[in-house]
């Protein structure tokens, strides 16, 4: 078969063009790091990618979410800190002025300082985290309680706390039940009015009369439990929500490595091929050169 001077000037320029687009593509890659920068470079690794990308994403959402559940619980359970430790010193108070021989005055000063209690009871149920009130039930922009101590929601229907989407088929609370710390229900029959046991207290003091004091240390020692009983479930929602968090951070890990080997360039074999291919387009370059002659390669070059 009879080799024409065309036909070896084809497969030349042939052989030079495929050297130069390797090497162009290995540079690429070298350069931005990643084996599949379009679809076109490999169209079934690409579209993987999509999908993986796509469960990072969602995983993302469900971290951010669980972050958010996490802030806004721990918040929950300082306030409700705070509100045991105000109904004890609630009833060392109760205890300290239901003695006989105490004067009309300290029951009187007694009163001040549970009245203050009593204040500070109403501003931790209306705790805010991110401008939402977390022990909020219906509306999380609205107090809990008015200006009175009264709830602004009806407890025995709205007694339930937020929820969060934290994972597929995954619904975690993600909030403090108020009705539950600080009110009476009609489902829970030991329940009691925590901020009106407190104000009871108070009124006992400024009547100075023992009788009333020493009613009032048990009914604040039932409030007491009443909110330590609703930072116990707070706890067990904490630790949901961050083993929520840690499996969607753990996912997404996984995700985002999957992704990783589809699409990324590994840099040592890129590195040795990026050589191979520089040293394989010499050869092209010297090849064509005797057969195209060396002006024409400079062109091309």
């Amino acid at each position: 078969m009879r080799i024409t001077q065309q036909q070896l000037h084809r497969v030349s320029l042939g052989s030079l063009q495929g050297a130069r687009g390797r090497l162009f593509d290995l540079q690429r890659q070298s350069s931005s790091g990643l084996r599949v920068a379009r679809p076109s470079d490999d169209p079934a690794a690409a579209g993987r990618a999509r999908v993986l990308a796509s469960l990072v994403a969602e995983q993302s959402t469900y971290e951010t979410a669980a972050s958010y559940g996490l802030a806004r619980l721990q918040t929950a359970d300082a306030g409700l800190a705070q509100a045991a430790n105000l109904l004890v010193r609630a009833r060392e108070l109760a205890t300290a002025m239901a003695n006989e021989t105490v004067s009309a005055d300290q029951r009187a000063a007694a009163a001040l300082e549970v009245r203050q209690l009593r204040a500070a009871l109403i501003d931790v149920a209306n705790t805010k985290y991110d401008d939402a009130y977390v022990f909020a039930n219906i509306a999380t922009d609205t107090p809990v309680l008015d200006a009175n101590g009264n709830f602004t929601y009806d407890v025995d229907t709205y007694d339930g706390v937020l929820e969060a989407e934290l994972g597929p088929s995954n619904r975690t609370e993600i909030g403090a039940s108020g009705a539950h710390a600080f009110a009476r229900r009609a489902a829970a029959p030991t329940s009691v009015e925590v901020i009106d046991e407190v104000d009871l207290l108070a009124q006992a003091l400024e009547a100075n009369d023992p009788d009333a004091v020493r009613a009032q240390i048990d009914q604040i020692d039932l409030a007491h439990r009443q909110v330590t009983a609703e930072r116990a479930r707070i706890g067990t929602r904490i630790q949901r929500v961050q083993e929520a968090r840690e499996a969607a951070t753990t996912q997404k890990a996984l995700y985002r490595e999957l992704r990783s080997d589809l699409v990324d360039a590994d840099a040592i074999e890129t590195f040795s091929r990026l050589q191979l291919a520089e040293t394989t387009l010499q050869a092209a370059v010297a090849v064509a050169g005797r057969i195209l002659g060396p002006s024409l390669v400079d062109v091309l070059r």
